[in-house]
């Protein structure tokens, strides 16, 4: 998985950074909390205060846009994003479960 980050554009009045960036990956697109991971890690930003607002992709190509948000506090994150977007961020991933 490759990222190359686009854009950044500061937005002090909600107290968060936009981030777009081109993704390049091989088999199925990553997860969110994935994303969430590699871009933190990239910004040098806590990857709790980051959000990957929407991923776009192309059917058959192994490309995608991303676009993210990274907070200043979080206090700001729970004040402005959706509920069900952070809950998405910060659910354990599913296990398997046998019927």
């Amino acid at each position: 998985m490759e990222l190359k980050v686009e854009k950044e554009r500061l937005t002090p009045l909600l107290a968060r950074k936009r981030v777009t960036a081109h993704l390049s990956f091989q088999g199925k697109t990553p997860s969110r909390k994935e994303l969430r991971d590699v871009i933190a890690q990239k910004l040098k930003a806590e990857k709790d205060l980051t959000i990957i607002k929407h991923i776009y992709t192309k059917f058959g190509s192994q490309d995608a846009r991303v676009i993210a948000h990274v907070y200043s506090s979080p206090a700001e994150l729970n004040r402005i994003e959706h509920k069900q977007l952070v809950k998405k961020h910060a659910e354990a991933p599913a296990e398997d479960k046998k019927a």
